[in-house]
């Protein structure tokens, strides 16, 4: 009984749950600890010239982010896909950019590409405000 106890008392507390960065020093303070950090936006809360406003909410681990002069934080993240609505099926690569300023503003950039040669075939760019369409949680 002693061991049952002990290896749900060790299960239990090696489980973390990431809690919400509200701010952007609370971000920048956990990049600096090199904690990983989930990016999750909710696209209807999000504006965009050239992107409809959509029923979308995704999450994305991205591998590398930078604070820059301690008033940006830069991350970026690519994937290959098959299912861009913009590429008729084609193979693609995604590389979006996004960078969160001091004052909470939040701007996305996705950039696809031809899987098979690298060429640019669509760009846009969604504009957040951190709490607001975008959350960042570490």
């Amino acid at each position: 009984m002693q061991k049952i106890a002990l290896s749900a008392l060790v299960l239990f507390s090696s489980i973390t749950y990431a809690e919400q960065l509200t701010t952007f020093a609370g971000i920048a303070d956990a990049v600096a600890q090199g904690k990983e950090i989930t990016l999750v936006m909710n696209l209807q809360e999000c504006t965009s010239d050239n992107f409809p406003a959509s029923p979308i909410i995704g999450s994305v681990k991205p591998n590398a982010f930078m604070v820059i002069n301690n008033n940006r934080i830069t991350a970026s993240d690519r994937h290959f896909t098959l299912d861009n609505p913009t590429a008729n099926g084609n193979p693609t690569f995604e590389y979006i950019k996004y960078n969160i300023n001091s004052d909470g503003k939040v701007s996305i950039k996705n950039t696809i590409m031809n899987a098979t040669n690298y060429q640019k075939m669509d760009t846009f760019q969604v504009s957040c405000e951190l709490n607001k369409g975008f959350k960042a949680f570490g």
